[in-house]
């Protein structure tokens, strides 16, 4: 598990922050310091911003289903 207030770039920290809300629908803001993620949501998480930074399409079909 990790929590927010434990990312310690702030850059990183922000990224995490908007995609956990684009994902749940709501504002960055409303995203407390306190909030947790297992690790594989945070995987996912990370996975996305990068995905979205070399601009891959996010919308692929999984192949391992």
């Amino acid at each position: 598990m990790i929590r927010i207030r434990h990312i310690h770039d702030p850059e990183l920290k922000a990224k995490v922050i908007a995609a956990l809300a684009e994902r749940r629908g709501m504002s960055p803001a409303m995203i407390p310091e306190w909030f947790e993620l297992d690790d594989a949501d945070y995987v996912d998480l990370l996975n996305d911003i990068r995905d979205e930074e070399e601009g891959r399409d996010i919308e692929q079909p999984d192949s391992r289903m």
